[in-house]
């Protein structure tokens, strides 16, 4: 399996370092806590949103979904290209989004549009002061002292708060955001 967010990075010619990303060692997002099914089964394009990216920086992706809410995410018909992900919902068209890693799991935040889904890589620093700090206090978002850097998820109320960050645009917009739209392929 390679990895999601390597592939997203590497495809907006980013030579991100996940500095700031939301992570966590186990799963936040169970077959109980992300079932939400918010893509049908079929042929996706993968497209990096922003400045720099254009056509040749798209990707066709073959996603299914098992009876628990877990997505398969596959590259072309390379069978070992894939990564798997969970959704919940959050708010109306708003999701927490989990991708299984490597090494454990990224967060993000997804948005359904009428034509097109979403995917934002949600970053520690890019929430609001506020909701971080209150975060942190509670013990929902762990972050070394003083530096958001990396924070490690450690609770679903941490994901949907952050996630809600970002749906209700109280999460700052910076440099280093990395946002993806996937588009239904029409079938022939």
């Amino acid at each position: 399996m390679r990895s999601l967010s390597g592939r997203l990075c590497f495809m907006a010619g980013v030579a991100l370092a996940l500095a700031g990303c939301l992570v966590s060692e186990e799963p936040i997002l169970d077959e109980r806590t992300g079932a939400a099914t918010p893509l049908a089964a079929g042929a996706y394009e993968m497209c990096p949103l922003g400045d720099g990216a254009d056509g040749s920086d798209c990707e066709q992706f073959a996603v299914t979904v098992d009876e628990t809410g877990l997505y398969r995410f596959q590259n072309g018909d390379d069978a070992d290209d894939f990564a798997y992900m969970r959704f919940r919902r959050i708010a109306r068209r708003g999701f927490a989004v989990q991708a299984e890693e490597d090494d454990g799991y990224m967060y993000y935040y997804g948005r359904a549009e009428k034509e097109r889904f979403i995917l934002e890589m949600m970053l520690c620093p890019a929430l609001s002061s506020r909701t971080r700090d209150r975060l942190i206090e509670r013990g929902d978002l762990v972050a070394a002292e003083g530096e958001y850097e990396t924070c490690e998820v450690k609770s679903l109320a941490g994901l949907k708060a952050a996630a809600l960050d970002y749906h209700k645009g109280r999460a700052s917009a910076g440099e280093e955001d990395f946002t993806l739209a996937f588009t239904r392929m029409s079938e022939p």
